[in-house]
């Protein structure tokens, strides 16, 4: 599987990105029923939007215990999707959402900076995103994940209304002052900020999916080597479906 670099920053320096203003642009991405498939949408509220599949850089599927098992990840023409096996709990997903470049009239485009004549400003965007499928035994973060989004309890057990903590790390690490969206699906222009652990409140909101999620704006990963962007944007999402009771 192809692996995705990018630089690593300190402590300090992700704090001082943190604070950046989310766009209006978050997109993040997670699973759900698509056509009775599980597939990996990338979108904000009520858009979707197509993707190329090509962009996958990590797909990794464990089961209740946090050990590795076999996923199977099949591609569409803008899309993907997965055939999880009955043993898989949690998915985690690194994303290449590609270059975004603002032209001189102000557009933005889906093009690196170097093919967009008269660019100043473009934008790298990757995705992070944890995504419960099933039941976990204990919850915990998952082993060398430069960014991931913590629930303090097992989010599949939840009912809607309750409130629960997600911790934001970057490399095992608490990012403080980041803005979190606790609802990028229905109320993704809300926000509200992790404490100094990178902890925030936040409650299950939809008989449905659920996705949590932050923009960050870091530096390029390949500032100085070319000429595609001025920027990244990461967005880390954390995603998990509440099913209705079943009635006898």
């Amino acid at each position: 599987m192809k692996r995705f670099k990018i630089s690593i920053i300190s402590a300090a320096v992700a704090a001082c990105m943190a604070i950046m203003p989310v766009t209006a642009f978050a997109h993040g991405a997670w699973f759900a029923k698509r056509s009775d498939r599980t597939q990996l949408v990338v979108g904000e509220g009520w858009k979707d939007n197509s993707y190329n599949p090509k962009g996958l850089l990590k797909m990794i599927a464990y089961n209740s215990s946090y050990m590795q098992t076999d996923i199977k990840s099949l591609k569409g023409k803008d899309y993907i999707y997965i055939e999880p096996k009955s043993d898989v709990s949690v998915v985690y997903v690194e994303l290449d959402y590609g270059y975004w470049s603002n032209t001189p009239e102000g557009k933005w485009v889906p093009y690196p900076m170097d093919k967009v004549k008269g660019s100043t400003v473009g934008t790298h965007a990757i995705k992070y995103s944890v995504n419960y499928l099933g039941n976990v035994d204990k919850v915990k973060p998952l082993d060398n994940m430069l960014y991931q989004l913590v629930p303090s309890v097992d989010p599949t057990k939840l009912k809607v209304g309750e409130k629960f903590t997600v911790q934001l790390l970057h490399n095992g690490k608490p990012m403080a002052n980041v803005k979190i969206i606790p609802d990028v699906i229905n109320h993704h222009t809300e926000a509200i900020k992790t404490d100094k652990n990178g902890i925030a409140t936040v409650e299950a909101s939809n008989g449905g999916v659920n996705v949590i999620g932050c923009e960050m704006e870091v530096p390029y990963e390949n500032e100085g080597i070319d000429n595609k962007a001025t920027r990244s944007k990461v967005f880390v999402s954390l995603s998990f479906t509440l099913y209705p009771e079943e009635e006898d």
